[in-house]
């Protein structure tokens, strides 16, 4: 299993066990299927590039893209995660005008920062296709890297699931300085598995434990340990 320090998906406690909303998704699907998951920590683009060659069998929180499927399975969806933009606070009424995705692109001094190798659904993937939207992408490998650029001017906003700003849960000053400018679309996740070291009845072992977990009061429970709803009162709400 190849992950990554992503609070609150994966992380490491102060006893220094791995946890999180993910890991305690995927330890209740392995129980039912059988399974016992061997962690091993590094970056996501290394992760992808294991999984091509079979030394890493898994991940987790894994999106479907067409250059993934031809070097991996995915498993039904377990769960989903939001896409925004999110801006300093101090420039949510310089952008306030900004209400769609397409308006975004029209807006040439907007700088997005992404993750290198994350993958954050259909909508956006289109988005960073697009050639003018090409020059305005920073991408980098850490989310830290990306609110240091924010702070300090050098990109306008960056994506995320708005759950990975449990990061700084706590560090109040960091987290009251931004701002959900566009909340973009809802998208399932998957566990994805390597085609080089796993077979198609591992793959269907899984799903099944997946549909059982999410007819079970556990996956709920779950989910509901984990919710978190920054208060951004002037955000647009997904529909």
């Amino acid at each position: 299993m190849g992950w990554v320090d992503w609070q609150p998906f994966s992380y490491r406690n102060e006893q220094q066990q791995i946890r999180g909303l993910d890991v305690e998704l995927l330890n209740a699907i392995f129980l039912r299927a059988g399974y016992q998951a061997k962690f091993s920590e590094m970056p996501w683009a290394r992760v992808l590039h294991e999984l091509k060659f079979g030394t890493v069998q898994l991940a987790m929180s894994a999106n479907i893209t067409a250059e993934r499927q031809q070097y991996a399975r995915f498993s039904h969806p377990y769960r989903e995660e939001e896409t925004v933009i999110v801006v300093r606070r101090q420039d949510a009424e310089r952008w306030r005008g900004i209400t769609t995705l397409e308006q975004l692109v029209d807006t040439p001094d907007f700088h997005i920062g992404v993750l290198k190798g994350f993958d954050y659904g259909n909508t956006f993937r289109k988005l960073m296709a697009r050639p003018e939207l090409q020059p305005r992408l920073q991408m980098r490998l850490r989310l830290e890297q990306l609110l240091k650029m924010l702070q300090g001017g050098r990109i306008q906003g960056f994506i995320l699931d708005p759950n990975g700003l449990q990061e700084w849960q706590g560090q109040n000053e960091v987290q009251n300085k931004l701002h959900i400018l566009l909340r973009i679309e809802l998208t399932p996740v998957h566990l994805i598995l390597s085609k080089e070291s796993t077979t198609e009845t591992q793959l269907q072992r899984i799903n099944q434990a997946i549909d059982q977990l999410k007819q079970s009061p556990d996956y709920r429970q779950i989910l509901d340990r984990y919710r978190f709803s920054p208060q951004h009162p002037s955000a647009p709400q997904h529909q």
